[in-house]
C-alpha cells in the first residue's frame, strides 16, 4: 500500500478513536447524574422517615442521698497515767501498740519501798497533831487566871456582858422615845391653843359646840394644865427611876468587862491570836500533805489498773525506774469507745446533720455509726481548701478496730419513700433548666421538670411529670426538640 493511503488509513483510525472516547465520557457524566439524583432522593425521603426512640414509663420509688467521705479512725477515751509516789517501778511490761484489757495491771511498786513511805507519812501525821495539841495545852495552862477561870470562861462572859449591856439599852431607848413622843404632842397641843386660849383639839375631845362658848377662864385653866404636863414628862426623862437604874447597871457591867478585857489581855499575851492561827495553819497542812501521801500510797498497793480496755499508744518510763509525783509513765486510748475523724467539705456541708446514721468500712469490716459532732468552724485542709471537721461515733466496735488505721463512710443523709425517680441519663440539662424528651403525636416534646433528691444515678421529680407519663429513654444528647420519632421497645 502506498504511504498515502497509510497515513489516511491512520488518520481514519484516530478519527474513530477519538469519538469513542468522547461517548464513553458522556455515558460516565450521565451515569453520575443519575447516582447523585438518586441520592437526593433517598436523602429527602430519609429525613421525613421518623426516628425510632425506646421510651419507658415514669413510676414511683424510693431515693437515698448517701455521702462518702473517708476518715481516720480515732479513741474517744484516752489516759495518761502519771506517777504519784515516789518508788522504784518493779513491774512494768507493756510496748507501744500492746492492747489491754480493763483490769490488767499496767505497772507495780516495789512493795517494801511502798510500805516506808506509808510509815514516814503516817509519822509526821503524828508528829504534826502532836506537836500542836502540846502547844495548845502549855498555852491553855499559862493563860488561866488566878480566880481560876480560864480563857474560854473569860471569852464567854465578855460575850455575856455585851449582850446585856445592849438588852439594857434597848429597854432604855425604848421608854425613852415613848416619853419623848408624849412631850412633843403636849408641845403641839400647847401651840394650838387659839386666840382665846382655848385648843381646837381640846374643843373636839370635850365636846364644846361652838368655839363662841369659850372663855378666857376656861382658856387659861388649859394652858396651865397642858405646861403642867410637859414639865412633868421633862423632869421624868431626866429622873426616872427605872431608867436611873439602868444605867447603874451597866456602869457596873461595863467595870466587870473592863476587867475581864484586861485580865485575857495579859494572858494572850503570851500567844496572840496570829500565832495560834499559824499553829492552826500548819497543823493542817501537815495533816492534808500526810493523809494525802497515805492516800497515794494505799491506791497503787497491788498494782495500778487499766481504767478501760484500749491499747498502748505512748511508753515513757521503764521497769526498775524510780518515778517522783507527776512523772508520766503511759498513755493508753480506749478500743470500746471510739469514733472516725472526718473532713466535710463545702458542698457536703448542707447535706449533713448531728444523728444521721453512718456504714463504716474498716479493714473490710462493717460497723454501724452515727454523725456524733460537727464543728462550728471551718479550717484550711493540706490543700489550703476549707473543711469542717466532724467525728462519727462508732456504735459496735470490736477487737478489730485499729486506731489510725483509714475508714469508708457511707452518711445517709436523705430519704424519699414513694415519689418519682428517674435514672439520670434520662434528664437533660441547658441554661433553661432540667428537662425531660416526651413523645407527643408522633414528635419529640420537651417537658421542663424540677427535681428534688439527688444522688449519683438518680433524680427525685417533684414537679413536670405525673405517674404513668411515658419518657423517651434514648440518649438525650442525640435528639432535639420537633423530631419525628416511634416509640420502640428497649
Amino acid at each position: 500500500m502506498s504511504p498515502f493511503f497509510k497515513k489516511k488509513e491512520q488518520g481514519e483510525n484516530a478519527s474513530n478513536g477519538a469519538k469513542k472516547k468522547g461517548i464513553k465520557k458522556y455515558l460516565i457524566i450521565g451515569a453520575a447524574g443519575v447516582i447523585v439524583a438518586l441520592l437526593i432522593v433517598r436523602n429527602i425521603t430519609s429525613k421525613n422517615a421518623p426516628i425510632p426512640v425506646t421510651t419507658d414509663t415514669v413510676m414511683k420509688g424510693d431515693i437515698e442521698v448517701v455521702v462518702s467521705i473517708s476518715g481516720n479512725i480515732a479513741s474517744d477515751e484516752t489516759k495518761t497515767y502519771y506517777a504519784t509516789v515516789s518508788a522504784p517501778l518493779d513491774t512494768f511490761e507493756f510496748k507501744k501498740g500492746d492492747r489491754v484489757e480493763k483490769g490488767d495491771v499496767l505497772y507495780a511498786y516495789d512493795a517494801e519501798d511502798l510500805e516506808n513511805e506509808k510509815k514516814k507519812a503516817e509519822l509526821n501525821l503524828t508528829q504534826a497533831n502532836g506537836n500542836y495539841s502540846g502547844s495548845i495545852e502549855k498555852n491553855n495552862k499559862a493563860t488561866d487566871v488566878l480566880v481560876g477561870n480560864s480563857i474560854h470562861d473569860i471569852n464567854t462572859r465578855l460575850d455575856e456582858i455585851t449582850a446585856e449591856i445592849d438588852d439594857i439599852n434597848n429597854k432604855i431607848t425604848e421608854k425613852t422615845t415613848r416619853m419623848n413622843r408624849t412631850l412633843t404632842d403636849l408641845q403641839k397641843v400647847s401651840g394650838d391653843v387659839d386666840e382665846n386660849g382655848i385648843s381646837d383639839s381640846y374643843d373636839v375631845t370635850d365636846k364644846n359646840n361652838a368655839p363662841n362658848e369659850r372663855t378666857a377662864e376656861n382658856g387659861n385653866q388649859m394652858s396651865l394644865e397642858i405646861q403642867n404636863a410637859i414639865a412633868e414628862v421633862q423632869y421624868a426623862l431626866q429622873n426616872d427611876p427605872e431608867i436611873q437604874e439602868w444605867n447603874r447597871q451597866i456602869t457596873a457591867l461595863n467595870e466587870e468587862k473592863a476587867k475581864l478585857s484586861e485580865q485575857a489581855s495579859v494572858e494572850q499575851s503570851r500567844l496572840t491570836s496570829g500565832e495560834k492561827s499559824a499553829m492552826e495553819a500548819q497543823r493542817e497542812i501537815s495533816e492534808l500533805e500526810s493523809s494525802s501521801s497515805i492516800k497515794d500510797i494505799e491506791e497503787v498497793e497491788g498494782g495500778v489498773k487499766a481504767d478501760f480496755g484500749g491499747v498502748v499508744t505512748e511508753v515513757a518510763a521503764e521497769k526498775g525506774m524510780t518515778t517522783t509525783p507527776g512523772t508520766k509513765l503511759l498513755t493508753i486510748e480506749s478500743t470500746d469507745d471510739v469514733r472516725v475523724d472526718i473532713q466535710i467539705s463545702k458542698s457536703d456541708i448542707p447535706k449533713i446533720a448531728l444523728g444521721q446514721k453512718v456504714d463504716i468500712t474498716v479493714n473490710g469490716s462493717t460497723y454501724e455509726g452515727e454523725v456524733a459532732q460537727i464543728s462550728g468552724a471551718a479550717t484550711n485542709n493540706s490543700s489550703g481548701v476549707p473543711v469542717v471537721n466532724a467525728q462519727i461515733k462508732i456504735k459496735n466496735p470490736d477487737d478489730k478496730i485499729i486506731l489510725g488505721v483509714e475508714a469508708s463512710n457511707k452518711i445517709h443523709t436523705d430519704k424519699a419513700e414513694g415519689v418519682l425517680v428517674l435514672p439520670f441519663e434520662y434528664i437533660g440539662t441547658d441554661s433553661e433548666g432540667d428537662y425531660v424528651y416526651v413523645i407527643e403525636n408522633g414528635v419529640l416534646v420537651r417537658k421542663n421538670v424540677t427535681l428534688g433528691l439527688t444522688n449519683s444515678t438518680d433524680a427525685q421529680i417533684e414537679e413536670g411529670l405525673s405517674e404513668g407519663d411515658e419518657i423517651v429513654t434514648t440518649d438525650i444528647s442525640t435528639l432535639e426538640a420537633g423530631t419525628k420519632v416511634v416509640a420502640v421497645k428497649d
